[in-house]
């Protein structure tokens, strides 16, 4: 088994194109992605910029959040083109492969936007479309026993780690989602390396009502 960790980084579609933005509300303007091996190893890496086709410029706060610069996609692939050169990358693989994100935001945005660009994702370097994609993020929440979502960054922080290099660039990205899963899919280090937080998260359900409340600043006067 082998493991693919996906990313992707957005820049909104122009208010102007109005049934397109309907269909999807923005375009991916990078695609990151690492292929581990079975040991969660880092064995290969792909990162391609992505030209949008709805929006002649990257807004300002996507360029801040993502550091991506109108300048730099103005001569990057288009979405099909990036997307074929994804399926090259990864098409050599003959082991079994199991796509990686964090939420399932990444794999919807990408089917949406290829209704929306009308690509045909039935060549073989784009059968990874229809492929089924875990979702680490949930599964993270379920190993932790949160009952809510966490950032990519708080997750690598509670396993142990600071994150490494800037977010929201979608190799980086990716290369710490593989991290948590590395952490996560492996028995002996979640339980090493997570113990105390899943301590914390754990529901008290054995708790008398008195352990609810703090007595301990009452002065009963006999």
């Amino acid at each position: 088994m082998k493991y693919i960790v996906i990313d992707l980084e957005m820049n909104p579609i122009s208010t102007k194109y109005k049934q397109e933005h309907h269909i999807c509300s923005q375009e991916i303007i990078q695609i990151g992605a690492v292929l581990l091996d079975e040991k969660f190893q880092e064995i290969s890496s792909f990162a391609t910029l992505v030209k949008p086709q709805f929006n002649n410029r990257i807004w300002k706060n996507y360029e801040k959040l993502t550091g991506i610069t109108t300048s730099m996609v103005k001569s990057a692939p288009c979405f099909e083109e990036a997307l074929k050169a994804f399926g090259s990358w990864y098409s050599h693989i003959h082991d079994q492969v199991q796509f990686i994100q964090w939420s399932t935001s990444d794999q919807t945005h990408m089917k949406r936007e290829i209704q929306l660009k009308k690509i045909q994702p039935d060549s073989p370097e784009l059968s990874f479309i229809n492929e089924k994609w875990a979702d680490l993020q949930a599964e993270y929440v379920n190993t932790l026993g949160m009952d809510r979502s966490i950032s990519l960054s708080d997750a690598v922080m509670f396993a142990g780690e600071d994150f490494k290099g800037h977010a929201h660039d979608a190799l980086i990205d990716a290369r710490n989602t593989a991290y948590v899963l590395s952490v996560l899919r492996d028995e002996k280090k979640c339980e090493k390396t997570l113990h105390s937080v899943i301590d914390v998260f754990k529901p008290k359900t054995n708790c008398l009502l008195g352990d609810l409340f703090d007595f301990s600043s009452l002065c009963l006067q006999l």
